[in-house]
């Protein structure tokens, strides 16, 4: 049953603490309760959403409350806002109001994606009355050395920056300039001058990073730059890591991409919800991983189209995502019919389908492809020998798509590598074109036997496909600050632990290096190709190879670096896989 839907704008919720939180509530102008749909934002709670993930006016037709409500010291609602700070115990508070509300069933599920989702997994833990149910997307919420913040032991720079800048300082400027329109004119000013400098890719180029405090807004200065400076593992990873640090007894829905800057988040998410389900403490979790990034769930992109299916407008012929959402909190709070969704569904770029499982598990099969001489990828180690480049601090490798989310003229997602493979500082292999069809899924990693003129520097390693036309797609990636190689685990994940060890200039290091998870299936004629290099920028903050952090210092070097292969020393890529049928 449709019902026609009454909007009410400014609502407020006043929590303990005396502050006023304010809200836009979408809900049937019919008598009786629904059960509430809740999401809270930093980013304005009337900015539009994207209806194809979820439409607050068709899923209130549907029987529902929803509820957008802007954070702590953002938009409309009082009180300072310090991201994550408040998220635990104002959204348990929100949670309780809305269970009371006189509409309201007293069931509260909660939905949205990247920061909306980190607000559901902090409310969470608070265990509020009334939680029924989590739908978090794209979620950082988890290990912050592995993505969020720092990758590999380098800073997410781009991201990092990306965020406090278009996301969060207009808001922040407008708040602490209220009353006093000359400070807002000169605040205006210096944050107009510095998106010049994104959108050019200057202000990524400064050096040392921590220059852009003299002309940045209040909330980089404040909050994101002084981030640069800290080691990875530190007392800000940590708070990032609790949200998500233990499973919740509810039903759970997670939105992942395989280009999200927060993929292995959201996987760690889905695995630690399905662990507890095996121990009896929550309900199956459910899983939808498709080939999007962190702001486009569309599947088309400037060098790769996957085709109408792909699009979060129309999931394997399921619908959009907002009505999945629809049925699928219709049978986890309202007793309704089973949205038959399977455990897991996942989508298959190169074969550009997706599959169901009834879960998502680690799959034990995994083929590894030796680096060789003249730039060969082989499944055996051949003869010894080496491959060597020069790394310039000044002259970085340009990110050219990924896991991205930065401003300027890249897009992330799947791009075409040629300008990439064409620099001197990167080194290809490549196998030759495949014989019959290779499907790689699950988790991807390096191991390189290396070594270093410098006290430290960066090897990144970058996956690709080779369509039979030349043209070179890039999958997945993954970056190791060699100074951190001991905090890195035999799957190449970053874990806080022993701390910085410089390296020997000249001295062979075994290296391992994660690229996340993918799923592609590789064609006959397809071939399978490596890229590594030394920097990605901005994606990465770049290593300036003397051993100091490029937020606090300029000085730098060339690096020569010498990449080994053969039985003695076996440079790889390890892919997880699985066979045909599965």
């Amino acid at each position: 049953m449709k019902h026609q839907v009454i909007i009410e704008n400014d609502v407020p919720t006043q929590l303990t603490d005396g502050v006023i939180l304010r809200s836009t509530v979408y809900r049937p102008d019919a008598p009786g309760r629904f059960p509430v749909l809740l999401t809270r934002t930093p980013y304005g709670r009337d900015l539009a959403v994207n209806s194809a993930y979820f439409n607050p006016a068709t899923i209130a037709a549907s029987g529902f409350v929803v509820i957008l409500q802007d954070v702590r010291g953002r938009h409309g609602s009082g009180g300072t806002f310090v991201p994550g700070e408040h998220e635990a115990d104002d959204g348990a508070e929100t949670v309780e109001w809305a269970a009371d509300l006189p509409y309201s069933s007293g069931r509260v599920g909660m939905w949205g994606r990247s920061y909306f989702a980190e607000t559901q997994w902090r409310a969470a833990r608070r265990r509020p009355r009334g939680l029924a149910a989590l739908a978090p997307g794209i979620c950082a919420a988890g290990n912050a050395d592995n993505g969020a913040l720092f990758r590999g032991g380098a800073f997410e720079l781009g991201s990092r920056l990306a965020w406090g800048q278009g996301s969060i300082a207009l808001e922040e400027i407008r708040r602490e300039c209220a009353g006093d329109p000359a400070r807002l004119a000169r605040e205006l000013d210096i944050w107009q001058e510095s998106d010049a400098g994104f959108a050019d890719g200057s202000a990524y180029a400064t050096l040392p990073i921590n220059d852009l405090k003299s002309r940045a807004n209040g909330f980089l200065q404040s909050v994101i730059l002084p981030s640069a400076s800290e080691d990875p593992g530190g007392e800000l990873s940590q708070a990032w890591d609790r949200p998500a640090s233990e499973a919740v007894p509810l039903p759970t829905l997670h939105i992942g991409g395989w280009f999200d800057i927060f993929l292995p988040n959201t996987l760690a998410q889905y695995r630690m919800q399905l662990e507890a389900s095996r121990a009896g403490e929550a309900p199956r979790p459910q899983l939808i991983v498709g080939p999007w990034t962190h702001t486009n769930f569309t599947g088309t992109y400037p060098d790769v189209a996957f085709g109408a299916l792909a699009s979060s407008m129309a999931v394997n012929g399921l619908g959009d995502l907002s009505s999945i959402q629809a049925r699928w909190f219709d049978y986890a709070l309202k007793d309704g019919p089973d949205p038959q969704l399977p455990g897991a569904l996942v989508y298959f770029m190169g074969e550009n389908c997706w599959r169901a499982f009834d879960e998502l598990s680690e799959t034990d099969n995994s083929v590894d492809l030796f680096l060789g001489h003249d730039g060969s990828l082989e499944k055996s180690p051949g003869a010894p020998g080496a491959a060597a480049y020069s790394y310039d601090p000044l002259d970085p490798v340009p990110t050219t798509g990924g896991a991205t989310m930065h401003l300027g003229a890249d897009l992330a997602g799947p791009a075409e590598q040629s300008a990439v493979e064409g620099r001197d500082d990167v080194l290809i292999f490549t196998t030759s074109p495949l014989e019959e069809p290779l499907t790689v899924f699950g988790e991807v990693s390096a191991t390189l036997f290396a070594s270093s003129s410098a006290v430290d520097s960066d090897f990144v390693v970058r996956l690709c496909r080779v369509t039979p036309d030349g043209r070179s797609i890039g999958l997945a990636d993954g970056i190791l600050r060699a100074s951190w190689r001991d905090a890195c685990s035999g799957d190449g994940v970053f874990r806080a632990g022993p701390r910085r060890k410089p390296l020997v200039p000249g001295q062979v290091e075994e290296l391992v290096i994660g690229l996340w998870s993918t799923a592609c299936t590789f064609s006959a004629g397809d071939r399978i190709r490596i890229q590594v290099t030394s920097s990605c920028h901005p994606r990465w903050d770049r290593n300036l190879n003397t051993g100091l952090r490029a937020a606090d210092s300029s000085e730098t070097v060339t690096a020569h670096q010498r990449v080994l292969f053969g039985a003695e020393t076996p440079s790889r890529i390890t892919l997880g896989t699985i066979s045909e049928g599965s």
